[in-house]
């Protein structure tokens, strides 16, 4: 039989700790049964519900990562005085019981038995918004699910196995669909010993589990200093999405990108050099988001004593808290997420009263190192007033190799704004491409695969042969690494400025 305790919760913040907001609302504790179906398991859930609330709420379910549990949720990432501040109900439910090897409280996303439909963590996360939702009254429009690591691992999974369900999913340090555990690295920072699937496969398997054509938003966020869930998963996440929901040419990140700025909002003054993409069906800033991405440069250490200061946490900003792989300072995740879910209902469509820019020429348009730079423009019209003017804003010098942008926008007689992007490479002919190739192995194999000199104290260290950094012992022969060639023969700890947009 289902439990539930009722908590009324007024916590001052002065009174407890710094950081932490007053909660004004209820805060109901519940048990899910088992079900019949493979790998069902009882699970405990937590929900969280304001004093004041639409007629028809949305529902927000936040998933825990492993070594944490659902009150570190509610305690540390600021969800809750979100949810106090926006108007959704928080539902935090806790992995709770699992038969398989794992971290503590990991949730399985790398099983095959908890992440499609009709199984395991999959169905039993679904089952419990649907309780929730035979308890309060939410909009079936907006009902988004997020996640922190194994969560957002997990969520990316929910959203797959059940995006006829849910509107928008976040994940946040999180893994493309499918992946194996190998994905994350164990590896001492800097380096990385993560293996992962290819794109291809990772849409493929997607697609597999798709029962819905529903093109599901998903916002990325990853810190490129992560030694854990490395800079590439969040790479992964976007390509694969766009390969799925885009349709071609617009299923790359350099034909769908529609719009780019700075992360917003940020506490404590410092955004780690966040930037903000956003990826649309057709590249431009009229349509719904297929993916947008939050990338920043953040610290590896949090205040936490029993963290392992590898770059791995949640930033709950103003109202959340210094706790369990969780900062305060810097984008903050609660409103950034808020924002991101509530731009992306379920029925929610293209604006019909915005104007639209169309990119003339090729995109992405390559040139030569010094090849003189002519802009190919692009157009712009809107169904009432017929073509508009096209501003542009070109920062392109062919000097440097590099990605660079054009930003066209325009703005119809009603005040609405528009974008697209067109993306420039330039490159440089006498140096050969880059190949993104990616090799893990121990630092002795990388070694004897030509992939790392000796180098280091008696010359018994294995450095990476591109950036020179070193990657361990040439006797290890147990601890992976996973290096990244650049151009053919230099290989590097981090993927190279070609293979890392």
């Amino acid at each position: 039989m289902p439990w539930k305790r009722t908590f009324r919760l007024l916590i001052l913040s002065l009174l407890v700790l710094p950081g932490l907001a007053a909660w004004a609302g209820t805060l109901e504790s519940y048990s899910l049964p088992a079900a019949d179906y493979p790998g069902s398991r009882e699970r405990q859930y937590k929900v969280y519900v304001p004093d004041v609330l639409p007629a028809a709420a949305p529902l927000v379910m936040a998933l825990h990562g492993c070594r944490m549990d659902h009150d570190d949720v509610l305690r540390d990432w600021g969800l809750t005085a979100a949810a106090d501040r926006y108007g959704f109900v928080l539902v935090a439910p806790f992995v709770t019981d699992y038969d398989e090897p794992r971290t503590p409280n990991c949730w399985g996303f790398w099983l095959d038995g908890q992440r499609h439909a009709g199984r395991g963590e999959a169905e039993d996360l679904l089952r419990i918004a649907q309780a929730v939702e035979a308890r309060h009254a939410v909009d079936p429009a907006r009902r988004y699910i997020a996640g922190l690591s194994s969560g957002a691992a997990m969520s990316v999974a929910e959203a797959i196995a059940h995006n006829e369900y849910w509107a928008a999913a976040a994940s946040v340090a999180g893994l493309p669909y499918g992946e194996d555990a190998q994905a994350v690295s164990f590896a001492v920072c800097p380096l990385s010993g993560a293996r992962f699937h290819s794109v291809e496969q990772v849409a493929a398997d997607m697609r597999a589990e798709l029962d819905d054509p529903y093109p599901i938003p998903l916002l990325v966020v990853q810190n490129d200093n992560d030694c854990t869930v490395v800079q590439s998963a969040g790479r992964r996440l976007r390509d694969a999405h766009l390969k799925v929901f885009g349709s071609a040419p617009f299923d790359t990140p350099a034909t769908t990108l529609a719009a780019q700025g700075r992360c917003f909002p940020v506490f404590g003054g410092n955004d780690y050099g966040c930037r903000r993409e956003v990826f649309s069906a057709d590249g431009n800033s009229a349509s719904r988001s297929l993916v947008e991405t939050l990338f920043y440069q953040g610290p590896l250490e949090t205040p936490a004593a029993d963290d392992e200061d590898r770059g791995h946490y949640w930033i709950g900003g103003e109202h959340g808290r210094d706790g369990n792989y969780a900062l305060r300072q810097g984008p903050s995740h609660p409103d950034i997420l808020w924002e991101f879910f509530a731009r992306h209902p379920r029925n929610g469509a293209t604006a019909s009263d915005r104007p639209r820019v169309t990119i003339e020429g090729p995109n992405p348009l390559r040139l030569a190192l010094g090849e003189r730079f002519v802009d190919p423009g692009a157009r712009a019209a809107d169904e009432r007033d017929g073509e508009l003017a096209v501003g542009a804003d070109c920062t392109v010098d062919t000097r440097r190799t590099g990605r660079y942008g054009c930003t066209y926008s325009t703005t119809n007689r009603r005040g609405k704004r528009s974008e697209s992007i067109r993306t420039v490479l330039v490159e440089d002919p006498e140096v050969p491409a880059a190949t993104c190739a990616t090799v893990t192995a121990s630092p002795g194999g990388h070694f004897f695969g030509g992939r790392a000199v000796i180098g280091g104290r008696l010359f018994l260290r294995a450095l990476a042969s591109g950036d020179r950094v070193d990657i361990g012992s040439l006797f290890q022969w147990l601890t992976p690494v996973t290096l990244h060639e650049g151009s053919p023969g230099q290989w590097f700890i981090r993927p190279t400025p070609p293979c890392s947009w």
